[in-house]
């Protein structure tokens, strides 16, 4: 049955994940999500067992048990209207009208209609937003009656759903997943669903599943922990991404947290970046957010970023920064970046810096670098490194 509460609540919550399910799930970054075998064969695969019960949608907290409260002053539509709110979707001239058109549907969308809202939307393309959002919406709404359903379609449409009954109902929709085997928990349709759908209202849980994933041995757990830091930030709280970083276990998941949120952070003040990293204890984590910080610090204002290295003791975080500054300003000015990456103190990242600053210089001037190459102090290894290039 329809929530007032559910509604706005989610369409609050699709206006983001369009973006999200976009760039990362669904994006040509070559990662696994992006193959199609991989989405066709774990969009699929999963099947419920009876280890599942009978705990359905009807076993449902918060948003959802609101909805069967209210559910009795509210005018439901009839077959007809929901078929032309349908069609005044696919009818609309130009993305305003259809945005708007498609905001109708999500507005009456409820559990018992969702199947005959959706016949009107299969022409769509699975990745269009409208395709993600509504089976987003449904999921928020019906939750495990709408994953079972999304995992016999043929459409691809269940990460969405999934992301949807994790986002109104973690703990159902955890519950849920871990009564899966460790194969089925791995499938992309499962982790990323879940992920993104966590993400979007309990950066806790989602924490806490990136952390299982990472013990059960997934390498995508890191990219988990990023898509959560990328949620905070979004949230226009800066504040509460940079508490929540901290909070991460250390290890791999807060290296990752720490680093996208100072390279997200110094996006829109650098300064108070790394300002906030020099604060955090020394180590891997704090130096992977100094890198990134430095990065785009040398973009936006070299000369202070200049400024603020000088006066760094010489440090494996200083270290760190020189990198991040140097990656950036070989780009524009590869001699005085191998001035900088000459100065690091450990001679392991310094040898690795001078190669990312030389293949620069190699770019840009070839005759020039070959010169300076023969007297850099560099070992042959490295000096073909900055010959040859990336691979």
């Amino acid at each position: 049955m329809k929530s007032p509460f559910i509604i706005h609540a989610v369409w609050g919550v699709v206006a983001l994940v369009s973006f999200v399910l976009g760039s990362q799930f669904f994006g040509s970054d070559g990662s696994a999500e992006s193959d199609p075998a991989s989405r066709q064969n774990s969009n699929q695969s999963v099947r419920i067992s009876s280890r599942d019960g009978d705990s359905g949608a009807s076993d449902r907290s918060g948003r959802a048990g609101n909805s069967a409260d209210r559910s009795g002053s509210e005018t439901q539509l009839s077959e007809a209207k929901l078929r032309a709110l349908v069609e005044n979707f696919n009818q609309g001239k130009g993305p305003v009208e259809r945005r708007l058109a498609f905001a109708k549907i999500l507005e009456n969308l409820t559990s018992e209609n969702a199947k005959l809202l959706r016949e009107g939307l299969l022409h769509l393309p699975e990745r269009s937003d409208e395709w993600r959002e509504f089976h987003y919406a449904w999921g928020s709404l019906a939750g495990k009656d709408a994953v079972f359903s999304s995992r016999d379609s043929e459409e691809q449409d269940m990460s969405a759903t999934l992301a949807g009954w994790a986002s109104a109902d973690p703990t159902a929709a955890l519950a849920w997943i871990n009564s899966l085997s460790e194969e089925e928990r791995n499938q992309n349709t499962v982790k990323w669903g879940a992920i993104f759908g966590l993400a979007d209202t309990n950066a806790a849980a989602a924490t806490d599943f990136a952390a299982a994933r990472l013990a059960a041995g997934d390498r995508d757990a890191g990219r988990m922990v990023e898509l959560v830091a990328r949620r905070l930030l979004q949230s226009g709280d800066p504040v509460e991404a940079l508490r929540w970083s901290e909070s991460v276990p250390e290890g791999r998941l807060k290296d990752a947290a720490v680093r996208e949120v100072a390279e997200e952070y110094a996006e829109e003040d650098p300064a108070a970046a790394v300002s906030w990293l020099t604060t955090l204890p020394e180590g891997s984590a704090q130096n992977r957010g100094l890198d990134r910080a430095f990065s785009e610090w040398a973009q936006e204002d070299p000369v202070a970023a200049a400024q603020e290295l000088n006066d760094m003791a010489v440090s494996p975080a200083r270290d760190a920064a020189i990198n991040g500054y140097v990656s950036r300003l070989a780009r524009e000015d590869p001699v005085v970046a191998i001035e900088w990456a000459s100065s690091v103190s450990d001679p392991k990242v310094r040898e690795a810096t001078m190669v990312e600053a030389g293949r620069s210089y190699m770019r840009r001037n070839r005759n020039a670098a070959r010169e300076w190459l023969a007297t850099s102090g560099l070992s042959e290894a490295a000096q073909q490194q900055v010959t040859r290039g990336r691979r």
